[in-house]
């Protein structure tokens, strides 16, 4: 009893021999990752900071700060026990939806939805993707057998679901209020929650999901460019084909690192949402399947990391942040290579976003801090059973 006490004991700093333990493949994968994204970043906006700030180095400089603050900020969770966010997920929740509340009022224009503050340096929207993951894994983790009860599982945790949703899709974002949506019934799931209620729960969410796809205009007309393309590609909508077009280009190994003609014009948003396939134009197949192998790679030891934690908090916290990443890649590269319906989602670490990079970057740290605590857990468990042997 006194090991355990001592375990829970919420004194949240660590040791300091043990702050900066890291999970050496996890950071050599986000390492590789940030380094990939850099340089598809600077080779994208060069032309837009010359043309609008009559500087190549502009956005690059913008992304480089947020990435510097990601660094700081991982540095900054790995002083403490990752239990620290039992505490701090309600503020840092009530913060996001008084963010995501006041940017529809006061909000600015980004890509046809109000969705930034601050000439769209800080988007709510972003932030609500770890918000709702910290508060979600709090929640469902405290709750034990009792999520399985109606009052206690399902219904609540809708209500927390489709606040945060409900206000996304208002700006409007339908393919981040989708994304948290299915981070979250992931979660669920994998809380423990009685298959009848993921069943509903599945059915009343795709539901919904259905009509807002067929009653969002914007939505709507995506749908039929996607089906419009599958009975004749030159049909397709003209970001897809564009894509396409770049990717055919790159061939195995590319055209050269900054020789893409495609992020000139014809590729819409190529530092955004186009950016995975100005990286295959540019480094060809062979540097696609070198960001999905560092993403595979990244997504192989966060689950690990899930796995091994020591309580189900921490496991399910690894979870949420892994299925995050990983989810929100697929449905970025299936974007671009035409397997669904254009959606305005950024490639995690390759897009541009100071907001998308900082909040990505603060969710890896959460995820070393996690897999930090399970190694140790995994050498105390042995050293125990060394000494009992």
């Amino acid at each position: 009893m006194s090991t355990i006490n001592i375990v829970r004991k919420p004194t949240w700093r660590v040791q300091p021999s043990v702050k900066f333990q890291f999970d050496y493949w996890m950071l050599l994968a986000v390492a590789g990752l940030l380094v990939l994204g850099m340089m598809v970043v600077y080779s994208t906006t060069f032309d837009y900071g010359v043309r609008f700030w009559d500087d190549a180095t502009y956005y690059f400089r913008r992304q480089l700060i947020a990435l510097l603050l990601g660094i700081i900020g991982i540095i900054g969770i790995m002083q403490f026990d990752y239990h620290i966010f039992r505490v701090l997920s309600v503020p840092i929740m009530f913060v996001t939806l008084a963010g995501l509340i006041v940017v529809l009022f006061f909000g600015e224009q980004i890509l046809g939805a109000q969705r930034g503050l601050y000439e769209g340096s800080y988007q709510p929207s972003e932030v609500a993707k770890l918000a709702t993951i910290l508060y979600i894994s709090h929640w469902l983790s405290s709750k034990g057998e009792r999520i399985k009860l109606l009052t206690y599982g399902l219904l609540p945790f809708s209500v927390i679901t489709g606040v945060v949703c409900a206000l996304i899709v208002r700006q409007p974002d339908l393919s981040t209020a989708g994304l948290i949506a299915i981070i979250s019934f992931s979660l669920f799931f994998v809380a423990g929650a009685d298959w009848r209620q993921f069943a509903l729960a599945g059915l009343v969410g795709g539901a919904v999901f259905l009509v807002l796809i067929f009653t969002l205009p914007h939505a709507a007309e995506r749908v039929d460019a996607f089906t419009a393309g599958w009975r004749n590609p030159e049909l397709a909508g003209w970001h897809v084909q564009q894509a396409l077009i770049a990717l055919g280009r790159g061939g195995l190994f590319g055209v050269g690192l900054g020789n893409s003609t495609q992020k000139f014009g014809p590729l819409p948003v190529a530092h955004t949402d186009g950016a995975f396939a100005i990286l295959g134009e540019e480094l060809g197949l062979v540097g696609a399947l070198l960001f999905i192998g560092l993403m595979g790679l990244l997504v192989w030891r966060g689950l690990l990391a899930a796995r091994r934690a020591r309580d189900g908090y921490g496991a399910l916290l690894a979870l949420g942040i892994t299925c995050w990443l990983s989810y929100q890649a697929l449905i970025n590269i299936a974007v671009i290579t035409a397997v669904i319906p254009f959606t305005g989602i950024p490639l995690p670490f390759l897009s541009y976003g100071g907001s998308s990079l900082l909040v990505t970057l603060l969710g890896v740290g959460i995820l070393l801090n996690v897999s930090r605590d399970a190694a140790l857990e995994k050498k105390r468990v042995r050293r125990t059973q060394r000494v009992r042997a």
